[in-house]
């Protein structure tokens, strides 16, 4: 992906991808913070810093594209978010377990986080590609969300609104990823 024109008329959607980035960051050193000053666990932790580094990989790219060339800078974004997804994956079978949750329910949650996982993969093999990729993409941020959105439902007695602004932050930044995507894969001419 060359990714040296950033368009004049398009300057909304490079301000909505920063402000994207630079509130999932924010979130995520505050999700840090609280990681460190509560029970520490080694999946936490993991889960914490892995959200910081990915939400700092996207908002690198989005204030630097300009300088960068080639899929490999875009490709440490995307491999960092399906990190993040593959490490709650682990994470959510073992903390949806401590509050109750139906084996149903808990499975469903994991499908989900499984199939979004299995799709950014996807996305990151296809992103020559451009129909195909959204189509990766924007699956694992349907189902992503849709996950979170349950797991707040169902959960709602146990949680407050902190926890739901970092819970909605990892949706929210597979979308700026796709946003990222479709901003900057238009001056691709490799791209079909």
């Amino acid at each position: 992906m060359n990714s040296k024109v950033v368009s004049s008329g398009k300057r909304w959607v490079f301000a909505v991808l920063v402000l994207f980035s630079v509130c999932g960051t924010a979130i995520s050193v505050w999700n840090l913070i609280r990681t460190f000053q509560g029970t520490l666990t080694v999946m936490g932790v993991l889960q914490s810093v892995i959200q910081l580094l990915a939400h700092l990989s996207i908002l690198g790219y989005v204030l630097y594209t300009n300088r960068m060339e080639g899929a490999g800078s875009f490709l440490g974004v995307v491999y960092a978010y399906a990190a993040l997804l593959g490490i709650q994956l682990l994470q959510s079978g073992q903390m949806i377990d401590q509050f109750g949750l139906s084996k149903e329910l808990t499975m469903m949650i994991n499908i989900f986080n499984l199939i979004a996982f299995a799709n950014v993969i996807m996305f990151s093999n296809k992103l020559d590609q451009k129909k195909a990729s959204v189509g990766y993409i924007a699956f694992a941020v349907i189902l992503k969300l849709a996950g979170e959105l349950i797991l707040i439902i169902k959960m709602r007695e146990f949680i407050n609104f902190s926890v739901i602004l970092i819970s909605l932050s990892v949706p929210i930044l597979g979308l700026t990823i796709l946003f990222a995507y479709l901003y900057y894969i238009q001056s691709d001419p490799k791209t079909k």
